[in-house]
């Protein structure tokens, strides 16, 4: 049972932070949605802040799911699979960039304190890229889809929250091709 009320505070809380932000949402009030006391909320979490970065971690897992795949993948065409994978799993993680939407300044704040995991993950992605590509060219265009994939939810997250998903990820996935050169698989 105490997994089960850890899992409805942390569904309430992404509800309530994406709904009104992080900033704007007291832990008085995820315990009053949840019909619990503030007392139950910290026997679970120590604070907001805790709450967010649970929150935060199955992002982290899948970021380390992709560098792993990036590491593994030896030519374009493997890179144009785990970039295609990973417009898949965006559609799956959509709860998650809708929170991330509404709390840009929270989440950069916390994304800054683990400023050395990102450097390293920029040179991990940095060094797959370089062994992978067979010149400057096809090590540019690797650079460039990833950014077009990982920067979707930047730039675009009216038309990710609001468009059909099947065409997005078609639309997605074809633009990861055309950048990288390949061939639309028959």
């Amino acid at each position: 049972m105490s997994g089960d009320t850890r899992e409805r505070i942390l569904t309430v809380a992404n509800e309530l932070f994406t709904e009104q932000g992080y900033e704007g949402t007291s832990l008085r009030e995820i315990a009053d949605r949840l019909d619990i006391t503030k007392a139950a909320l910290y026997y679970h979490f120590r604070s907001k802040d805790e709450i967010l970065q649970t929150l935060l971690e199955p992002f982290d897992v899948l970021i380390e799911e992709m560098l792993q795949r990036l590491d593994d993948a030896h030519d374009v065409e493997a890179w144009n699979d785990v970039l295609t994978w990973i417009v898949g799993q965006i559609f799956d993680y959509l709860d998650f960039f809708r929170l991330v939407d509404r709390n840009r300044h929270v989440v950069d704040l916390q994304l800054a304190r683990a400023e050395r995991d990102h450097a390293e993950m920029h040179a991990r992605v940095e060094a797959a890229a370089h062994a992978a590509a067979s010149s400057v060219t096809e090590e540019v265009r690797m650079i460039a889809a990833l950014g077009a994939v990982t920067g979707f939810d930047d730039w675009a997250p009216t038309l990710l929250k609001d468009a059909d998903p099947l065409v997005l990820q078609r639309e997605l996935s074809a633009v990861v091709r055309d950048i990288l050169g390949v061939t639309q698989p028959v």
